[in-house]
């Protein structure tokens, strides 16, 4: 079964995952994933997110949707966290990931975060697998305390059979006898899973040791067994934090470790910044390839219809309606200048067609 499975083709030559401008999974420099467990507040959140990007995270965490043990203890702050995130990790410049707890939440996170996290308790959801799946946004599948390797692969499928190949796998610990540790810190199976598949891993040695000075010696072992990054629960005042202050480093203690990584510095990788680009960039070509392709059945069928092959009223609502999203990155008049050109080359397209049917 394992030969049949999307998540198995092409192991031991692990795909790229990109996320941001930073955050490349599965090349050769780590990916560090920081932030507080809760997003607890507007300043909270901001004073992390300056504080581990100045250090050298690549991607900011932080959690809107909280499942706990407990349901008297703290939920998050839902829609209003995840504002304050995408805020923060806009200003400090960095992507962010939040977990997602409900299927029927997946498109509100989607339009907030960079990354959709699995948590552990929802590894064999699979109608969230499924959602997330299809959410166009990649996804940090953590594994469950009680999964096996093999289980922890088998959630991943249901994302890759929704044609979503952009999965980070990520060990948070697994239950074992032994009590001094929040769980065991599983890397032989972290190494196994890189090995059985074709996906980035990452560890997270916050929940795998429940213990903030665990925290940096498990990060370097992590990245000593050949995984691809570390996400680690980052708070200005780790005492304070509202959930898992026991296993959250300081902003200093996250600097720390960030030294004793070696890292190279993001600003001057521009190698990899040039490689993110190339890859968009045929997934762009690809994705209009498709278009000029489906505009050339449109064409066929408008000259069979009598239609004309112009139609403004048609391009006009598509205009409207893109360069309606316009955000920072691409402001309104981009988007108009991009589609203005894309609708042209379609409009030929389909000219083209309808002339050689004739």
């Amino acid at each position: 079964m394992a030969e049949e499975l999307l998540v198995t083709a092409g192991a031991g030559q692990t795909r790229q995952v990109v996320v941001g401008s930073f955050a490349r999974f599965g090349a050769a420099t780590p990916v560090m994933i920081a932030g507080p467990c809760s997003v607890e507040s507007e300043r909270q959140i901001h004073e992390t997110a300056d504080a581990v990007a100045a250090a050298g995270a690549h991607v900011l965490r932080g959690g809107a949707f909280k499942p706990r043990t407990s349901p008297y203890a703290f939920q998050g702050l839902g829609a209003e966290g995840l504002r304050y995130l995408r805020s923060a990790g806009r200003a400090a410049g960095l992507p962010v990931v939040t977990e997602v707890l409900d299927a029927q939440d997946v498109a509100l996170v989607a339009e907030h975060a960079d990354m959709l996290q699995i948590g552990a308790r929802s590894m064999q959801n699979f109608a969230l697998l499924r959602a997330a799946g299809r959410s166009g946004r990649p996804v940090l599948l953590k594994r469950a305390a009680g999964a096996t390797v093999e289980e922890w692969i088998h959630a991943a499928e249901y994302i890759l059979a929704e044609g979503n190949d952009q999965v980070v796998l990520c060990e948070r610990g697994i239950r074992s006898f032994e009590p001094c540790t929040r769980a065991t810190l599983d890397l032989a199976g972290a190494a196994a899973a890189r090995q059985r598949t074709s996906l980035p891993v990452i560890a997270d040695p916050s929940h795998a040791t429940g213990r903030r000075d665990l925290v940096a010696p498990m990060a370097r072992a992590a990245i000593g067994a050949g995984l691809d990054g570390v996400i680690v629960e980052v708070h200005p005042d780790p005492d304070r934090s509202v959930s898992d202050a026991a296993q959250t480093i300081s902003t200093e203690d996250f600097a720390r470790l960030m030294l004793s990584l070696h890292l190279p510095p993001r600003s001057s990788d521009l190698v990899h910044l040039r490689d993110a680009v190339d890859s968009l960039d045929e997934a762009i070509f690809g994705l209009i390839a498709q278009r000029m392709a489906l505009s050339s059945h449109i064409g066929d069928l408008k000259r069979r219809h009598g239609m004309p092959v112009h139609q403004p009223a048609r391009e006009e609502d598509i205009l409207r309606r893109l360069a309606g999203r316009g955000q920072d990155h691409l402001t309104p008049a981009a988007v108009t200048a991009i589609w203005t050109a894309i609708l042209a080359a379609s409009r030929a397209r389909q000219g083209h067609a309808a002339r050689e049917s004739r």
